[in-house]
């Protein structure tokens, strides 16, 4: 079954209302005052089974000039329009300005009823139906049906119900998704039930049991209950005007204007990226700072206008702008909206939200403009490529795309049009290009310090990313292990070298190693310090550097803070201390000290870095082998 909104639009008592009563048989003015003054204030709602699979929501919109709001709430979201014009008043005011919400909201499908015919002669209709051509004149609903209609003769209006049926088969629904998304336009109580929403299904399915947030302000609920219409379901989905039962939300927690959706994608942003067209009424014209009301989904915010790429737009022109929403609103890329000016309300702009969590933008930043054009002009490679390219090595996430309105299967099949020229890491897109630069400008910095630290193994890993500005994200430790696969870069304790994995070290900083060796060996048991090889090779500036050498290569240990030992006569120390603490045995400072030939200076030091390492376990004053040992 095929499910689609078709909204009405046309001039007060114009016939919209007898027009929906006809085709569905239900009254859509169910407010008393709407009753008494016989003119629709609020949003009415119908179903339409037109046949063959075709379900319909019939959106009735009020026509005063007072309730332009009301009408352009039920506007966004419709997939066709019903457009209604009297045979014996024509074309109107409100005729003009809902035929410009339709055109604006970027409705290219509609069918034009022309009411009240037995009040007029052949002659008046057809005069009626060439005014109506005239406004459709050029537009996307040029050549839509015109059909004549009474719904007091009942002429017209099986022909009508015939010729929407025919026209629904065509339409493509305006709005798809993979997850569920209703704009709230009524909430109401039932005793027994609880808070009850209603709106129309713009994405996704929605099924009892189902937990979603509501936004603004992540509130969640589950769900109860899901009606279409008089009809109790098992779920609902895109295109259906949907009824839910919500657990754990009274009704003042929510407001019309808020979405009902599924968690974890969406949340409120105060600045939009758009792209707008303004109004063919003549006199229309967008300024920067301008102060406008933002009507999307079914509610309305104030904002400020930045105009990105012009110092003004004017009647049937377009450009790129900023909303800078007075309260945050919660939208996607592709959502479609009405802008009416402050103050008298009146009908401005219409256009397609671009980013929804933009960042503060500058105005004339060409850099920036063009990339929004992308987003708005370009295909959905095109939209992939531009946005990675920009990420540079922060890398681009895929709720971002998400957000700008694609689909998973939309990201998918970009990603896999782009080849090499975009790469997956740990979740995150990143441009070839980018890729490569990173890549290259790491090899140049290891390089670089090789060739000034030839005494130094290698830098410090976290000193590689920060000279690099690779920043935190995922792409410096893939290029790591790239460069480790395919030996280029080589690692040793937390530092990263390039070119071998061994120090190209002259001849004379060999010999310097093998003097500072030989002391180290010499000594003993009785470490050196720093200061100790100074003196020792007074002919070395910086005798530290070759200390880290010997250590890194093994040849030395470091003895607490400042003392080095041989390994192998390290080594030799711990053979005999096996001998010494074997059984159970147990040492005082004195019996090492006596075993080594140690002063106290050495003795000590070394028992508290024995300790340290576990190879002995001190208790009181004196130690025992430790697990190491």
């Amino acid at each position: 079954m095929k499910n689609l909104i078709i909204g009405t639009a046309g001039h007060v008592d114009h016939g919209k209302t007898e027009i929906v009563r006809a085709l569905t048989g239900r009254n859509t003015d169910r407010l008393e005052e709407e009753q008494t003054r016989g003119i629709s204030i609020v949003l009415g709602f119908a179903p339409l089974d037109l046949g063959e699979g075709l379900v319909a929501g019939l959106v009735d919109v009020p026509g005063h000039e007072k309730f332009v709001k009301n009408m352009v709430s039920g506007a966004t979201g419709v997939d066709m329009a019903l457009m209604v014009v009297a045979a014996d008043e024509g074309v109107m005011p409100q005729t003009v300005e809902h035929f410009e919400v339709l055109r604006l909201l970027g409705l290219d499908t509609a069918v034009i009823a022309i009411t009240k015919v037995d009040l007029v002669d052949d002659e008046m209709a057809g005069i009626v139906e060439s005014e109506v051509e005239d406004l459709i004149s050029g537009t996307p609903l040029e050549g839509s049906v015109l059909v004549r209609t009474s719904s007091v003769t009942g002429e017209g209006i099986e022909e009508l119900r015939a010729i929407l049926r025919e026209v629904t088969k065509k339409v493509q629904r305006l709005q798809d998704g993979d997850f569920f998304r209703l704009p709230v336009d009524r909430v109401f109580t039932r005793d027994g039930i609880g808070t009850i929403v209603t709106g129309t299904a713009w994405s996704g399915s929605v099924s009892r049991g189902d937990e979603l947030v509501i936004e603004p302000g992540s509130r969640k609920a589950r769900v109860r209950d899901v009606h279409n219409f008089d009809r109790a379901l098992d779920s609902a989905r895109a295109g259906m005007r949907t009824a839910l039962a919500l657990h754990g939300l009274k009704k003042n927690e929510i407001s019309p204007g808020d979405q009902v959706m599924t968690p974890g994608l969406v949340s409120a942003s105060s600045m939009l990226d758009v792209t707008v067209e303004i109004s063919a009424i003549k006199g229309s014209r967008l300024t920067n700072r301008q102060r406008v009301r933002f009507h999307h989904a079914a509610g309305e915010t104030l904002a400020r206008v930045v105009l990105l790429d012009s110092e003004e737009i004017i009647e049937g022109a377009s450009g790129l702008v900023q909303l800078r929403m007075e309260s945050p609103v919660v939208a996607l890329g592709g959502d479609r909206f009405i802008l009416r000016t402050y103050s008298p309300m009146r009908v401005l702009a219409g256009g397609r939200i671009l980013d929804p969590a933009a960042p503060k933008a500058r105005r004339s930043d060409d850099a920036y403009n063009r990339l929004l054009r992308t987003v708005r002009d370009g295909r959905d490679g095109e939209i992939v490529e531009a946005l990675t390219s920009d990420s540079g090595l922060s890398g681009l996430a895929p709720k971002r795309l998400r957000l700008l309105g694609l689909s998973t299967d939309r990201i998918s099949a970009a990603i896999a049009g782009l080849g090499e020229s975009v790469k997956e890491i740990e979740g995150k897109f990143f441009a070839g290009e980018t890729i490569d630069i990173l890549d290259a400008r790491m090899k140049d910095i290891l390089d670089g310090f090789s060739r000034k630290n030839p005494l130094l193994w290698g830098m410090e890993r976290e000193q590689l990313r920060v000279d690099s500005s690779a920043g935190d994200g995922p792409l410096f430790g893939y290029l790591l292990e790239k460069a480790n696969r395919e030996k280029v870069f080589f690692f040793r304790d937390g530092k990263v070298r390039s070119g071998t994995g061994e120090m190209e070290l002259s001849e004379k900083d060999v010999k310097i190693l093998e003097r500072i060796s030989t002391v180290a060996r010499e000594s003993g048991p009785a470490f050196v310090t720093g200061r100790d090889l100074s003196h020792k090779i007074d002919d070395v500036k910086d005798i530290l550097k070759y200390i880290h050498i010997l250590l890194a290569d093994g040849r030395l240990r470091k003895v607490g803070g400042d003392g080095y030992i041989d390994s192998g006569v390290f080594e030799n120390m711990k053979k005999a201390l096996r001998v010494m603490l074997a059984d159970g045995k147990t040492m005082k400072v004195g019996d090492f000290k006596d075993r080594f030939g140690l002063t106290r200076k050495h003795a000590v030091p070394m028992l508290e870095f024995l300790d340290s390492e576990r190879i002995t376990i001190r208790k009181g004053d004196c130690r025992e082998s430790g697990p190491e040992l």
